[in-house]
Protein backbone atom coordinates (compact mmCIF):
# COMPACT_ATOMS: atom_id res chain seq x y z
CA UNK A 1 0.00 0.00 0.00
CA UNK A 2 2.69 2.22 0.95
CA UNK A 3 4.17 1.58 -2.65
CA UNK A 4 1.04 2.71 -4.38
CA UNK A 5 0.98 6.21 -2.49
CA UNK A 6 4.43 6.76 -3.34
CA UNK A 7 4.00 5.78 -6.80
CA UNK A 8 0.73 7.90 -6.80
CA UNK A 9 2.91 10.74 -5.68
CA UNK A 10 5.16 9.84 -8.68
CA UNK A 11 2.72 10.01 -11.06
CA UNK A 12 1.09 13.38 -9.90
CA UNK A 13 4.21 14.69 -10.55
CA UNK A 14 4.87 13.64 -14.05
CA UNK A 15 1.39 14.73 -15.04
CA UNK A 16 1.94 18.02 -13.70
CA UNK A 17 5.06 18.20 -15.43
CA UNK A 18 3.72 19.23 -18.81
CA UNK A 19 0.22 20.79 -19.14
CA UNK A 20 0.54 20.72 -22.85
CA UNK A 21 0.35 17.25 -22.81
CA UNK A 22 -3.80 16.90 -22.06
CA UNK A 23 -3.96 19.31 -24.97
CA UNK A 24 -1.76 17.18 -27.72
CA UNK A 25 -3.48 14.08 -26.61
CA UNK A 26 -6.74 15.20 -26.44
CA UNK A 27 -6.29 16.46 -30.26
CA UNK A 28 -4.74 13.08 -31.49
CA UNK A 29 -7.42 11.02 -29.79
CA UNK A 30 -9.92 13.44 -31.54
CA UNK A 31 -8.01 13.12 -35.04
CA UNK A 32 -7.58 9.38 -34.48
CA UNK A 33 -11.04 8.79 -33.75
CA UNK A 34 -12.42 10.79 -36.44
CA UNK A 35 -10.45 9.14 -39.45
CA UNK A 36 -11.51 5.32 -37.64
CA UNK A 37 -14.67 6.38 -38.22
CA UNK A 38 -14.00 7.75 -41.89
CA UNK A 39 -12.12 4.18 -42.62
CA UNK A 40 -15.01 2.29 -40.63
CA UNK A 41 -17.92 4.42 -43.26
CA UNK A 42 -15.61 3.67 -46.40
CA UNK A 43 -15.79 0.14 -45.45
CA UNK A 44 -20.19 0.33 -45.36
CA UNK A 45 -20.11 1.65 -48.66
CA UNK A 46 -18.37 -1.14 -50.15
CA UNK A 47 -19.01 -5.27 -50.63
CA UNK A 48 -14.76 -5.63 -50.73
CA UNK A 49 -13.76 -6.26 -46.63
CA UNK A 50 -10.73 -4.44 -46.11
CA UNK A 51 -8.11 -5.55 -44.16
CA UNK A 52 -6.56 -1.81 -43.66
CA UNK A 53 -9.91 -0.93 -41.00
CA UNK A 54 -8.41 -3.74 -39.05
CA UNK A 55 -5.41 -2.77 -39.29
CA UNK A 56 -5.58 0.81 -38.17
CA UNK A 57 -7.34 -0.07 -35.44
CA UNK A 58 -4.64 -2.71 -33.93
CA UNK A 59 -2.06 -0.19 -34.38
CA UNK A 60 -4.07 2.85 -33.25
CA UNK A 61 -5.72 1.44 -30.18
CA UNK A 62 -2.91 0.84 -27.91
CA UNK A 63 -1.76 4.50 -28.40
CA UNK A 64 -4.98 5.48 -26.12
CA UNK A 65 -2.25 3.95 -22.99
CA UNK A 66 0.28 6.86 -23.71
CA UNK A 67 -0.07 10.49 -23.13
CA UNK A 68 1.91 12.62 -25.52
CA UNK A 69 4.13 14.77 -23.72
CA UNK A 70 7.57 16.57 -24.40
CA UNK A 71 9.33 13.10 -23.11
CA UNK A 72 7.83 10.88 -25.46
CA UNK A 73 8.86 13.28 -28.90
CA UNK A 74 12.02 13.01 -27.03
CA UNK A 75 13.04 9.05 -26.21
CA UNK A 76 14.97 8.11 -29.92
CA UNK A 77 17.43 11.42 -30.22
CA UNK A 78 17.89 11.74 -26.11
CA UNK A 79 17.02 8.50 -24.64
CA UNK A 80 14.86 9.68 -22.41
CA UNK A 81 12.78 6.57 -20.92
CA UNK A 82 16.52 5.79 -19.57
CA UNK A 83 17.45 8.44 -18.59
CA UNK A 84 14.57 9.03 -16.04
CA UNK A 85 15.15 5.54 -14.71
CA UNK A 86 18.77 6.19 -13.86
CA UNK A 87 17.27 9.61 -12.28
CA UNK A 88 15.24 7.60 -10.38
CA UNK A 89 17.15 4.45 -9.17
CA UNK A 90 20.10 7.47 -7.97
CA UNK A 91 17.23 9.35 -5.94
CA UNK A 92 16.27 6.52 -4.92
CA UNK A 93 13.13 4.95 -6.06
CA UNK A 94 12.25 1.64 -5.80
CA UNK A 95 11.49 0.27 -9.30
CA UNK A 96 8.33 -1.45 -7.66
CA UNK A 97 7.28 2.17 -7.07
CA UNK A 98 8.46 3.30 -10.71
CA UNK A 99 6.16 -0.05 -12.29
CA UNK A 100 3.18 1.03 -10.43
CA UNK A 101 3.19 4.64 -11.74
CA UNK A 102 3.83 3.63 -15.00
CA UNK A 103 0.83 1.29 -14.17
CA UNK A 104 -1.39 4.32 -12.73
CA UNK A 105 -0.56 6.47 -15.99
CA UNK A 106 -1.69 3.82 -18.79
CA UNK A 107 -4.91 3.67 -16.70
CA UNK A 108 -5.22 7.36 -16.32
CA UNK A 109 -4.29 7.84 -20.34
CA UNK A 110 -6.74 4.97 -21.17
CA UNK A 111 -9.32 6.47 -19.46
CA UNK A 112 -8.54 10.56 -20.53
CA UNK A 113 -7.92 9.54 -24.33
CA UNK A 114 -10.71 7.00 -24.49
CA UNK A 115 -13.08 9.91 -23.62
CA UNK A 116 -11.77 12.09 -26.87
CA UNK A 117 -11.52 8.82 -29.22
CA UNK A 118 -14.62 6.88 -28.79
CA UNK A 119 -16.24 10.32 -28.30
CA UNK A 120 -15.29 11.34 -31.83
CA UNK A 121 -15.57 8.18 -33.38
CA UNK A 122 -19.20 8.28 -32.23
CA UNK A 123 -19.71 11.26 -33.49
CA UNK A 124 -18.05 10.70 -37.20
CA UNK A 125 -20.07 7.58 -37.75
CA UNK A 126 -20.81 5.05 -34.69
CA UNK A 127 -24.18 7.52 -33.61
CA UNK A 128 -25.47 6.07 -37.36
CA UNK A 129 -25.37 2.27 -35.78
CA UNK A 130 -27.93 2.71 -33.00
CA UNK A 131 -25.56 1.92 -29.97
CA UNK A 132 -27.50 2.38 -26.74
CA UNK A 133 -24.89 3.60 -23.83
CA UNK A 134 -24.17 -0.52 -22.31
CA UNK A 135 -23.78 -1.00 -25.59
CA UNK A 136 -20.75 1.51 -26.79
CA UNK A 137 -19.24 1.03 -23.05
CA UNK A 138 -19.02 -2.71 -24.24
CA UNK A 139 -17.87 -1.86 -27.79
CA UNK A 140 -15.08 0.88 -25.69
CA UNK A 141 -13.93 -1.82 -22.90
CA UNK A 142 -13.89 -4.60 -25.34
CA UNK A 143 -11.30 -2.29 -27.44
CA UNK A 144 -9.40 -1.26 -24.21
CA UNK A 145 -9.09 -4.57 -22.85
CA UNK A 146 -7.04 -5.57 -26.15
CA UNK A 147 -5.02 -1.99 -26.25
CA UNK A 148 -4.13 -3.18 -22.33
CA UNK A 149 -2.66 -5.59 -23.47
CA UNK A 150 -0.29 -4.36 -26.09
CA UNK A 151 0.48 -1.61 -23.40
CA UNK A 152 1.86 -4.43 -21.40
CA UNK A 153 4.26 -5.13 -24.54
CA UNK A 154 5.14 -2.13 -24.75
CA UNK A 155 6.03 -1.22 -21.51
CA UNK A 156 8.52 -4.22 -21.58
CA UNK A 157 10.46 -2.50 -24.15
CA UNK A 158 10.21 1.01 -22.99
CA UNK A 159 11.77 -0.10 -19.51
CA UNK A 160 14.00 -2.63 -20.87
CA UNK A 161 15.49 -0.89 -23.95
CA UNK A 162 17.34 1.91 -25.44
CA UNK A 163 15.51 4.76 -27.07
CA UNK A 164 16.57 3.24 -30.99
CA UNK A 165 15.66 -0.30 -29.97
CA UNK A 166 12.19 0.23 -28.36
CA UNK A 167 11.52 2.09 -31.63
CA UNK A 168 12.63 -0.76 -33.58
CA UNK A 169 10.70 -2.95 -31.68
CA UNK A 170 7.78 -0.52 -31.62
CA UNK A 171 7.84 -0.26 -35.71
CA UNK A 172 8.10 -4.57 -36.15
CA UNK A 173 4.29 -4.51 -34.75
CA UNK A 174 2.65 -3.11 -37.40
CA UNK A 175 3.30 -5.81 -39.92
CA UNK A 176 2.00 -8.26 -36.87
CA UNK A 177 -0.66 -6.26 -36.83
CA UNK A 178 -1.78 -5.68 -40.71
CA UNK A 179 -0.88 -10.16 -40.81
CA UNK A 180 -3.40 -10.34 -37.96
CA UNK A 181 -6.12 -7.98 -39.63
CA UNK A 182 -5.36 -10.50 -43.16
CA UNK A 183 -6.19 -13.70 -41.15
CA UNK A 184 -9.21 -11.74 -39.71
CA UNK A 185 -10.27 -11.12 -43.35
CA UNK A 186 -9.74 -14.69 -44.81
CA UNK A 187 -12.49 -15.53 -42.40
CA UNK A 188 -14.99 -13.29 -44.57
CA UNK A 189 -15.60 -10.41 -42.05
CA UNK A 190 -13.40 -8.47 -40.29
CA UNK A 191 -12.62 -7.75 -36.98
CA UNK A 192 -13.96 -4.16 -35.64
CA UNK A 193 -17.82 -5.71 -37.21
CA UNK A 194 -17.08 -8.79 -34.93
CA UNK A 195 -16.61 -6.55 -31.96
CA UNK A 196 -19.43 -4.23 -32.88
CA UNK A 197 -22.08 -7.09 -32.93
CA UNK A 198 -21.09 -8.71 -29.95
CA UNK A 199 -21.35 -5.39 -28.28
CA UNK A 200 -24.86 -5.10 -29.40
CA UNK A 201 -26.15 -8.21 -29.11
CA UNK A 202 -24.68 -9.27 -25.58
CA UNK A 203 -24.09 -5.15 -23.94
CA UNK A 204 -22.17 -5.38 -20.72
CA UNK A 205 -23.13 -9.13 -20.77
CA UNK A 206 -20.79 -9.27 -24.23
CA UNK A 207 -18.41 -12.77 -23.78
CA UNK A 208 -15.74 -10.85 -26.09
CA UNK A 209 -15.75 -8.05 -23.98
CA UNK A 210 -14.87 -9.97 -20.40
CA UNK A 211 -12.70 -12.19 -22.38
CA UNK A 212 -10.93 -8.98 -23.87
CA UNK A 213 -10.71 -7.05 -20.23
CA UNK A 214 -9.41 -10.19 -18.36
CA UNK A 215 -6.89 -11.12 -20.94
CA UNK A 216 -5.52 -7.37 -21.24
CA UNK A 217 -5.44 -6.54 -17.58
CA UNK A 218 -3.98 -10.15 -16.79
CA UNK A 219 -1.29 -9.37 -20.06
CA UNK A 220 -0.21 -5.92 -18.79
CA UNK A 221 0.25 -7.69 -14.77
CA UNK A 222 2.48 -10.42 -16.39
CA UNK A 223 4.57 -8.53 -18.39
CA UNK A 224 4.87 -5.63 -15.67
CA UNK A 225 6.17 -8.33 -13.46
CA UNK A 226 8.58 -9.70 -16.03
CA UNK A 227 9.92 -6.34 -16.92
CA UNK A 228 10.16 -5.47 -12.87
CA UNK A 229 12.42 -8.33 -12.74
CA UNK A 230 14.76 -7.33 -15.47
CA UNK A 231 14.44 -3.65 -14.78
CA UNK A 232 16.46 -4.60 -11.19
CA UNK A 233 19.59 -6.06 -13.02
CA UNK A 234 19.36 -3.65 -15.73
CA UNK A 235 22.63 -1.09 -16.59
CA UNK A 236 21.12 1.85 -16.89
CA UNK A 237 24.65 3.72 -17.01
Amino acid sequence: MNEWKQAWWLTRSQMSKDKLQWLWSALFMIYTGGMSGVMFLGQQQTDIINPVVDAFFLIMLPFQGFMFCRRSFRYIQEDSYTQMLAYYRRIPIPEQVVMWSRLQQSLMAFTYNGIFFYGSLYVVNFHAEGFRWDQYLAFSLTCTGYGLLVTGLYIYGEFLNSGKKYLLLSTLFIPIAIGISILIRMSGSYGLRIVMDGSKSWGLLSPIMWISLVAGVAGLWLFSRLTLKKLVQRDLN
